[in-house]
């Protein structure tokens, strides 16, 4: 049964585990599917940029997993109180062993990152939080995870220090998703150098 009492703030323990599992929910995302078009090699290293967003998420943020059966991971990023940067750490670059995505899948993913970069200043300037990462496992898809996983981050942004989120998706059933949670999009558009196509989305402090 599916409750919040179950979910899990992740350690550096759980990140390669993590990692794993975000690689396999997001192999087929158009971002993924862009950065590395080989379906095979992509299926093999995905995970990698994974473990690095979960070490981000447990260094700095938020790591969440449903449950010890990993249904589900979430990586929460918070940008607060200080002037807005990457968070960027080599530690978790290297432990993620990024590396092994090639310098192809790096000139490839340039693009995405600096105009995502752009939009992201521009739409939140101020103190919020990102939604860095946010998949189920392929099995578990559809079966309320990714709800639940949502559910339990906004409560606790919402009733502890409120301040709004942003995130960004390459779906459009995605953004369905996260209308439902409360997010406006506040820009569309393919990618420039790219053939993404990416929506950027904003949730207002409540």
């Amino acid at each position: 049964m599916l409750s919040k009492n179950s979910i899990i703030k992740l350690d550096k323990t759980q990140i390669k585990t993590a990692g794993e599992v975000l690689g396999r929910a997001l192999q087929d995302d158009p971002v993924s599917v862009y950065d590395v078009p080989d379906k095979e090699k992509r299926h093999a290293v995905m995970k990698h940029v994974f473990q690095m967003t979960s070490c981000l998420g447990v260094k700095y943020g938020e790591t969440h997993t449903t449950s010890l059966n990993f249904e589900g991971i979430a990586v929460w990023l918070p940008y607060i109180n200080k002037k807005y940067k990457l968070i960027v750490n080599i530690g978790c670059l290297l432990k993620a062993k990024v590396y092994k995505m090639g310098r192809e899948a790096s000139k490839r993913i340039k693009p995405i990152e600096e105009h995502s970069t752009i939009v992201h200043r521009e739409f939140a300037p101020g103190d919020h939080w990102y939604l860095q990462t946010l998949g189920v496992e392929p099995a578990h898809q559809g079966k309320g995870y990714g709800s639940l996983l949502m559910e339990y981050m906004l409560e606790k942004i919402d009733n502890n220090h409120p301040l709004p989120v942003f995130l960004e998706t390459s779906t459009e059933i995605n953004v369905k998703f996260y209308k439902r949670f409360g997010f406006e999009v506040m820009k569309e558009g393919i990618i420039p150098e790219t053939d993404v196509d990416q929506w950027y989305l904003l949730r207002s402090a409540k």
